[in-house]
């Protein structure tokens, strides 16, 4: 089709055009002006992620700034947050809202989970690419609930962030406290062992003993080498076996050799008693820096269970919108007027092709194929 004919096509039809544009921008401002407004409240929260944890003091390294404003992001969108934005609201007490609930549903599923979805579908979250600023808007047909939402969401948040960081240090700390009672038993019991073995073998302090057993070792020794240097001189000069000289040195020198076999035998059992009480002692150590090492682990967990301040604060409030985001007028009227002339022109050529008329000569020879031989 031609121009010209496309021209004479909108021409012929004009009145159509203009009453079908007019039928759409009447329909569309009547319909914006009963369609409910709609009010968006917006919270900003200010979130520090470099000294969050005073029992983590080098905070959270700077290449991860993104995905922790992100994982944030996630957390006030999630269903727990929800959920704690409906208890604040008290919205499951609502009448209107269970009916609602219960057309929608018919009874299926949990209230308070479907409250917690429509919440969230209403919810937009936005992280500040350059700062640590999150803007939390909730939309509502009643301005004044826009508010509540926002602000709910965000304390929720905080609430949420809160029970994130003390949930686990809680179980963390039970976890210890039981340990601990098993590492207060066990250093009992060796403490226990040490202690007897002590009081039965009867030491007091092992070391002074050790040395005054061994000085005794080398005084018989050197005792026993001269009885043996006696003895054989009294040998070599051949008194005879009876000469009481002789039997003299014979039983000095037995005598101060068993002394000598029972002091090494008593040196022995002495180093053997420093050896088992060492293993004993060692023990105890050992059961002491568990049961230490515990017990720190445990102050700090019991520490964190407790701490209620969060890297979270709120910037700035929600603030009771003026005017609605939507419907916009303007917007909805524009786009009216666009569909509405590109309705009654495709209705207009719906009906040039189911009806066809002559307009210019080319028409004459689309329909009769008959060509155009003179004008008068």
């Amino acid at each position: 089709m031609k121009f010209e004919q496309i021209i004479l096509v909108l021409k012929s039809h004009v009145f159509l055009i203009l009453m079908i544009l007019a039928i759409t921008v009447g329909t569309t401002f009547v319909a914006t002006k009963f369609i409910s407004k709609q009010y968006v409240a917006t919270t900003s929260i200010i979130v520090d992620f470099q000294n969050s944890n005073p029992f983590e003091p080098l905070g959270l390294p700077a290449q991860l700034s993104s995905s922790y404003m992100a994982t944030q992001t996630d957390i006030i969108k999630s269903r727990n947050v929800a959920l704690k934005v409906v208890e604040k609201l008290d919205l499951a007490s609502s009448t209107s809202l269970r009916n609602w609930y219960l057309i929608e549903t018919g009874g299926a599923g949990s209230y308070k989970d479907f409250l917690a979805e429509d919440m969230i579908s209403n919810l937009t979250v936005e992280p500040a690419r350059e700062s640590r600023v999150i803007k939390i808007s909730y939309k509502s047909g009643n301005p004044k609930f826009s508010v509540q939402a926002a602000d709910a969401f965000a304390n929720a948040y905080i609430d949420t962030t809160l029970e994130l960081l003390m949930g686990p240090a809680r179980r963390n700390a039970a976890w210890f406290d039981e340990q601990l009672k098993k590492l207060r038993s066990d250093l009992e019991t060796s403490q226990s062992r040490l202690t007897s073995y002590q009081q039965e073998k009867g030491i007091i302090a092992i070391d002074e003993r050790l040395d005054t057993e061994t000085r005794r070792l080398n005084e018989l020794s050197t005792q026993f080498v001269s009885a043996q240097a006696e003895a054989f001189d009294v040998k070599s000069r051949q008194l005879g076996q009876n000469h009481p000289e002789y039997k003299r040195a014979i039983k000095r020198e037995s005598s101060l050799k068993a002394s000598l076999n029972r002091q090494k035998r008593k040196l022995l059992e002495v180093k053997k008693q420093r050896d088992e009480l060492g293993v004993l002692a060692r023990e105890v150590d050992n059961a002491q820096l568990s049961y230490d090492t515990a017990l720190q682990r445990y102050n700090k967990s019991n520490m964190e269970s407790q701490f209620n301040q969060t890297n979270i604060s709120i910037l700035n409030k929600a603030v009771e919108p003026v005017k609605h985001v939507s419907p916009i007028l303007t917007l909805n009227l524009a786009i009216a007027v666009i569909l509405g002339l590109f309705l009654g022109i495709a209705i207009a050529f719906i009906i040039e092709l189911l009806n066809q008329k002559i307009r210019v000569d080319d028409d004459l020879l689309q329909v009769l194929g008959v060509p155009v031989l003179a004008k008068i």
